[in-house]
């Protein structure tokens, strides 16, 4: 009897545990719990471990995506200043004389900035801004402003022996030079421009010239225009044409020999030219990278007289060491019949600097004036 109850209850029991499960299967099961972080520290240490090393990865792929566009757009980046820089270079002139009129050179201080862009790999454009009146100060053009455009070249190299060079503000013969250094001399100080001849240094309004040089030998060729300051009769415009031209030759023992010339002369477009106003020619040979020897003879002919002025110079100016030189000049824009003899030495301050003091005697006459003269470059 108790037998059968105590299997009547457990069915029962079963029956109910039955509906039970039954009735709860229709119920949304309740959300999992959230694990209960590993207070192990070196379980953290792990996780942070692998998540840097993730975020590292991505990074990096990311940046060799940079890199793959930054390399394609320089591949096929187009234009003339492409991957180029430019140069800049600052030159500071200080020039002075006792007493003051003992030198034609002029005192004061004078500054330039010339900028140097490559073009096309080969080719360079320069630009010099000045503040020097001498540099600035073209024909008859007076030009007020204490800082202006002074020079505007390009020079396009189209072989490694043939250049074109166009200067259409500013223009120079010695931007025609076959020496590289020599025309790149804005980069240097120009201490002694007056052991030139003076045609060779006066400014110009613009000009244009071509540049043949071998392995030995190199040639120059350049015609440079400025406007006269008195007009012609007919109202025209009245140019002067300076003719430049240039040969030199390098020896087998590193002897230079450079023969320069050059004619001066108005004329009216398109009528024909009238007769050569002046000319000079100065022959310089350079014995070897600071020796250097030089003559040169002027004319200048004017309505009523005729101006010739000659010079002969000689110069030792090592980089490293005290430097010399000497110069005999005869003539000058306001004395035709000076004698000037000019002595100076030369020191450089490092690679950015030069400083040149000197002594001159003006002979004029049987009198005889000594004075001192003083030159400085520092470059920028």
């Amino acid at each position: 009897m108790e037998a059968a109850w105590t299997g009547a209850v457990n069915r029962a029991t079963d029956m109910a545990d039955s509906a039970k499960r039954f009735l709860l299967s229709f119920r949304r099961p309740p959300p999992p719990s959230c694990p209960v972080p590993d207070p192990n520290p070196v379980q953290i240490l792990k996780r942070l471990q692998q998540q840097a090393f993730y975020d590292i990865m991505q990074l990096r792929e990311r940046q060799e995506k940079v890199e793959r566009v930054i390399s394609l757009f320089k591949a096929t980046k187009v234009g003339p200043f492409a991957e180029e820089s430019t140069r800049v270079k600052g030159v500071i002139n200080v020039a002075g004389s006792l007493p003051r009129d003992i030198s034609e050179a002029e005192s004061g201080i004078s500054s330039r900035f010339v900028f140097e862009a490559p073009v096309r790999k080969k080719d360079s454009l320069f630009v010099e801004l000045s503040t020097d009146n001498r540099c600035m100060a073209q024909e008859n053009d007076q030009i007020e402003t204490p800082f202006a455009l002074s020079k505007l070249m390009y020079l396009s190299n189209i072989s490694d022996s043939f250049s074109v060079a166009a200067v259409p503000k500013g223009a120079r013969c010695k931007d025609f030079s076959t020496d590289q250094n020599i025309r790149e001399e804005h980069w240097l100080a120009s201490l002694r421009s007056s052991l030139r001849p003076p045609l060779l240094s006066k400014i110009h309004r613009y000009g244009g010239g071509l540049i043949l040089r071998s392995k030995n030998f190199a040639v120059s060729l350049a015609e440079l225009i400025s406007i006269a300051g008195r007009p012609v009769n007919d109202g025209g415009a009245s140019r002067v044409y300076t003719e430049f031209g240039q040969i030199s030759y390098q020896f087998p023992d590193d002897i230079k020999l450079t023969l320069s010339a050059a004619l001066h002369g108005p004329s009216v477009i398109p009528r024909k030219r009238k007769p050569t106003a002046g000319g000079c020619v100065d022959l310089e040979l350079e014995i070897d990278e600071d020796t250097r020897f030089g003559a040169w003879i002027e004319l200048d002919k004017k309505p009523n007289s005729r101006l010739l002025r000659w010079a002969v110079t000689l110069s030792d100016t090592p980089q490293g060491d005290l430097g010399w030189g000497v110069s005999l000049r005869r003539g000058t824009e306001a004395k035709p019949q000076l004698f000037q003899v000019e002595g100076f030495l030369n020191l450089h301050l490092g690679k950015t600097a030069a400083v040149q003091p000197g002594i001159v005697f003006n002979v004029d006459g049987r009198r005889c004036r000594p004075g001192l003269v003083f030159h400085s470059s520092w470059s920028l």
